[in-house]
């Protein structure tokens, strides 16, 4: 990869779901029931996936009304040498679709086991990570930046220790306390809000 000076990472599971988590909307929609932590417990909540079939998962996925402006968003970033990354925590399946459908260079997840089209309810073989900011530091040492060169974009209460971390914290359409650890704050119905806040930070590494 050439001409990239800076990544972004955008914690996609708050933030393309105004007001609400695009993982308990999504459960809700495959019937998944029982604990939800895969933060804390990925065996645990893996086992709430088994039967699940793989073509309902993306069938739900296509039919979520997200918010409008991502690929919008992450073509603007590729166009301007900073690289998309989704952040948030999430099953591998999840964030594969988001990262094709929306451009996105790479994302943090977890792997789930399947047989047959089906999740069998266990944890695949790659590792649980459970640290944001850990897979942050991983990823921006590979693209060959500093994480503090970099952005992030989120508004969730785990967002914050990412904020803490990178040069640029966006609180997009984020609770008080979790704009509290951004550097600035961002209302508004579509993604493309936060491309003033991200030409600032292109202008300056270039």
């Amino acid at each position: 990869m050439f001409g990239h000076t800076a990544a972004v990472f955008f914690s996609l599971d708050c933030v393309l779901v105004r007001g609400g988590s695009l993982s308990r909307l999504l459960e809700e929609r495959l019937g998944l029931s029982g604990p939800s932590s895969p933060h804390t417990s990925g065996e645990t909540d893996a086992a709430r996936w088994k039967g699940v079939a793989e073509g309902d998962l993306h069938t739900q996925l296509t039919a979520l009304p997200l918010l409008p402006g991502v690929a919008e968003t992450t073509h603007w970033c590729w166009g301007n040498g900073l690289v998309p990354v989704i952040s948030s925590l999430t099953w591998s399946p999840v964030g594969a679709h988001l990262a094709d459908r929306f451009g996105v260079h790479s994302y943090f997840g977890c792997s789930l086991e399947t047989s047959h089209g089906r999740f069998t309810g266990r944890v695949g073989d790659s590792p649980v990570l459970t640290d944001e900011s850990e897979f942050a530091r991983r990823r921006a040492d590979e693209l060959g930046v500093a994480l503090r060169d970099c952005a992030a974009v989120g508004a969730c209460p785990a967002d914050g220790p990412l904020f803490d971390s990178v040069g640029l914290g966006i609180a997009f359409n984020a609770p008080p306390h979790t704009g509290d650890h951004a550097t600035t704050a961002v209302r508004g119905d579509d993604l493309r809000a936060v491309i003033p806040a991200l030409r600032n930070l292109a202008a300056a590494r270039h």
